[in-house]
């Protein structure tokens, strides 16, 4: 996020001046344990409730144990009372990401979140596994809301490739497709300025059908399209040497399918980090630095990708929480280079890996 064009980005958007300030306390601090500025981004757990139980899903999953250290463990939906304070107690906050740790659309208050939070000249953003798309009204809400776009996570080009990703029924994936078409359909027919973004998970399998999956893209005609690299857990299935791709087997593949694709579309995909193997642990994760994340149950944390399980770590309410021990832990495990981190952490390509696209 520290990259010039960022900063001519915020400078230039219709930040106030108390946000653009605060990012630039950030984008010139050295990074040391202490922040001398707010969260850039603020992170939340709408709820931890979900429509499906996918396999790859780092909370959901039947495949990992519900005793393992790191799996989000609140499943209180927030209150929009409790959204309210986060956003006026932290509100030179530049992003506000509704990603729940289950799917947001179950929160009853996630548009006043989303209307709250824009009204704070905060870009806010969501994300959906597409489910409940077709439920009564809610595509309308979307498309009419002041959300930035909505990330939808088809993970799969076909039935089977949907079923064999998540675990769930192939039938599912036709709805979600369904819903997607429709929402698209709808967006063009009122000019609403909401993105409409989808998400696959790659791993060793499906990289293969990369091709397929940026056809499936093009022809729903999504604004944007996210591929992910597999999230790894230690346990059977889902182990990283099992599933994650890495430079050295995977590279070719990707700049391939970048190549194929035309003028102007490149613009449109953001392709996956990948992880290098044998390489020394170079900690770029930032989420520590910028970052707070927030349950439904008021606690607190840095990351929204490995390091789900929020309890014991603060509350959002507590004073100072932004610089609470667990921030100056992980910052200081990031600042030291020998330090040590969390297991999770040395299989995320957020902290380390190498990149398509810059």
């Amino acid at each position: 996020m520290k990259d010039t064009k960022t900063l001519l980005q915020v400078l230039l958007a219709g930040y106030t001046w108390p946000q653009k300030r605060n990012f630039l306390r950030y984008f010139f601090s050295q990074g040391g344990p202490v922040a001398a500025y707010q969260p850039i981004t603020l992170s939340i757990v709408a709820t931890g409730r979900c429509t499906l139980a996918c396999d790859m899903c780092p909370t959901h999953s039947r495949l990992v144990p519900a005793d393992y250290e790191h799996t989000q463990k609140t499943k209180t939906d927030m209150e929009f009372e409790m959204f309210r304070d986060i956003i006026d107690r932290f509100d030179k906050a530049l992003a506000v990401h509704i990603i729940g740790s289950g799917e947001p659309l179950l929160n009853k208050d996630l548009f006043r979140m989303i209307e709250y939070a824009a009204r704070k000249r905060m870009l806010v953003k969501t994300i959906s596994n597409g489910t409940l798309l077709s439920e009564d009204g809610v595509m309308e809400k979307i498309l009419a809301s002041r959300l930035e776009g909505i990330t939808i996570s088809i993970n799969g080009h076909n039935r089977d490739e949907f079923s064999r990703m998540t675990g769930m029924k192939s039938a599912v994936f036709d709805d979600i497709r369904r819903n997607i078409s429709e929402l698209i359909r709808k967006k063009r027919k009122t000019g609403s300025r909401v993105k409409v973004k989808l998400s696959f998970i790659l791993d060793s399998v499906n990289i293969h059908a990369l091709d397929a999956m940026i056809t499936l893209a093009l022809e729903l005609g999504a604004d944007h399209t996210f591929f992910c690299n597999f999230l790894p857990a230690p346990f059977d299935g889902l182990r990283p040497e099992e599933r994650v791709l890495f430079d050295d087997a995977h590279l070719p593949v990707l700049r391939a399918a970048y190549r194929r694709l035309r003028r102007g579309q490149t613009k449109r995909f953001t392709f996956p980090p990948l992880l290098k193997r044998g390489m020394k642990i170079m900690k770029c994760c930032d989420s520590h630095f910028s970052q707070m994340r927030v349950d439904g149950g008021g606690n607190v944390s840095s990351c929204s990708m490995m390091l789900l399980n929020m309890e014991n770590k603060g509350k959002y309410s507590d004073r100072d929480a932004w610089n609470n021990e667990f921030f100056q832990m992980m910052r200081r495990r990031f600042i030291d280079t020998q330090a040590p981190l969390p297991d999770p952490c040395y299989h995320c390509t957020s902290n380390f890996g190498i990149r398509l696209q810059s």
